[in-house]
């Protein structure tokens, strides 16, 4: 049995409130130095915890767009991971993954306008489209092309897609940036500026090359050596020329785009032909062709005018020559207004004389 006094003193017992380093790492260093390095190594881990959780990417999908996902780790490669479906929930998406790449999705539908007048175009360096007829004049198209992105209806041809048009990027017309297509849908369009609008160009000069300037702009009759149908038969071969344009143009498009792109990247397309116009010097042609018709047309109404009037004149005389009191009133109502008319008495088998005075 301890004793007071053999007890040990209160200020020898440890202190267990504060943390010591390792009694392995006291081995090999001072306390000071041991404590030092178990603070950092705490410190480190928490850092790489919080890395970790930092890194944790999760993604969700709208319904207009397919989000293409690809690696991004310090020590990862960077292929796709995975495809984020249109309208997809918030989706785990791996360890510093990128953002989705966002590609226009199957049911969206996207338009490409042209025009022939550069005031009218929204993007004037691009949407201008002027194609040689068969016998060379230059006509303005203005219209509209309606298609579909290939996007989550078929993923291996959307991989594909990413990985060639998807790592470069493309000029925004006007401007000097640089844009990937996937970044919104403004770069979406610079990139149909480079590579769709090109083949578009092309295959409107050869389905437009194929008919005569006649066969699609009605009044083109007034200025070129063809036949002169009536206005109405001009009217149906335009129409039905340019309908023939655009069926053409919904085949030969989508072929030629899968053959140049390397693949069927836009589908479902439809061409639609709102107006073809002719160059401001012809149309002025047509419109000085035209006033002269209209002069024509008013010089033979004119003409008719005055062989009714002489009719009508000639039947007024015969009248006149059998009705002396019908003459009379006639001159009376030609009288100027406000002059003082006087009859004279008649003598014999005369009628009576009319003196006009002034008012």
């Amino acid at each position: 049995m301890l004793l007071d006094e053999d007890r040990p003193p209160a200020d020898w017992m440890p202190d267990t409130s504060r943390r010591h380093a390792p009694p392995w790492l006291l081995r090999w260093l001072p306390r000071n130095a041991a404590r030092r390095v178990a603070l950092a190594l705490i410190a480190g881990l928490v850092v790489t915890a919080g890395a970790l959780v930092a890194g944790v990417r999760a993604d969700r999908q709208d319904a207009g767009h397919v989000g293409v996902v690809r690696n991004g780790g310090l020590l990862d490669n960077r292929r796709i991971r995975q495809v984020l479906m249109p309208g997809a929930k918030l989706t785990f998406t791996g360890m510093f993954s990128q953002h989705p790449h966002e590609y226009p999705a199957s049911k969206v539908v996207l338009f490409y306008t042209i025009t022939g007048d550069a005031r009218r175009g929204e993007r004037r360096e691009v949407d201008v489209v002027s194609v040689p007829t068969r016998d060379g004049v230059l006509v303005g198209l203005e219209g509209t092309v309606f298609f579909r992105f290939v996007g989550e209806r078929d993923l291996a041809l959307l991989r594909r897609f990413d990985q060639t048009f998807g790592t470069r990027k493309f000029p925004v017309v006007g401007t000097e940036d640089m844009v990937y297509p996937w970044k919104d849908d403004a770069s979406f369009g610079a990139m149909l500026d480079a590579t769709f609008r090109p083949i578009l160009d092309n295959d409107l000069r050869t389905e437009v090359g194929r008919f005569a300037c006649a066969q699609l702009v009605a009044s083109c009759t007034l200025v070129r050596r063809v036949a002169n149908p009536t206005s109405a038969k001009r009217d149906s071969i335009a129409n039905a020329s340019i309908a023939e344009v655009e069926a053409r143009l919904n085949t030969s498009l989508q072929a030629d785009l899968a053959e140049t792109l390397g693949g069927d990247y836009f589908r479902d397309i439809h061409v639609r032909i709102s107006r073809v116009t002719l160059p401001s010097s012809v149309q002025s042609a047509v419109d000085s062709v035209q006033a002269q018709y209209v002069a024509v047309s008013g010089a033979k109404a004119q003409v008719r005018k005055a062989a009714y009037e002489d009719a009508r004149n000639a039947k007024l005389a015969e009248t006149l020559d059998k009705s002396p009191a019908l003459t009379r009133i006639q001159q009376i109502r030609a009288a100027p207004k406000g002059s003082t008319i006087v009859l004279s008495e008649s003598s014999g088998d005369k009628a009576p004389g009319i003196n006009v005075g002034g008012g």
